[in-house]
């Protein structure tokens, strides 16, 4: 790896925040493992990926609202008009 961190290949814990998490990644990805732990890890604690604001829903039910051209989704969808 480019990095010094060491991803172990076994079921555990990954830090989402951490600042190699890319490049353990996809480590991960060019070894084909199916998860992988950073427990072992010296950066485990690193947060320097975290978010600055905080993420909340002000709606109980998760939905996205789409802004779609309706030319475009009518073709899509197959829609005449």
């Amino acid at each position: 790896m480019d990095h010094p961190c060491t991803p172990l290949q076994r079921r555990g814990e990954r830090n989402i925040f951490c600042s190699f998490y890319n490049g353990c990644l996809d480590y991960a990805i060019k070894e084909s493992w199916s998860c992988w732990d950073c427990s072992d890890c010296q950066h485990k604690f690193d947060e320097g990926l975290t978010p600055e604001f905080e993420f909340f829903a002000g709606d109980t039910i998760e939905h996205y609202d789409l802004k779609l051209n309706f030319c475009v989704s009518a073709s899509v969808f197959g829609f005449n008009g």
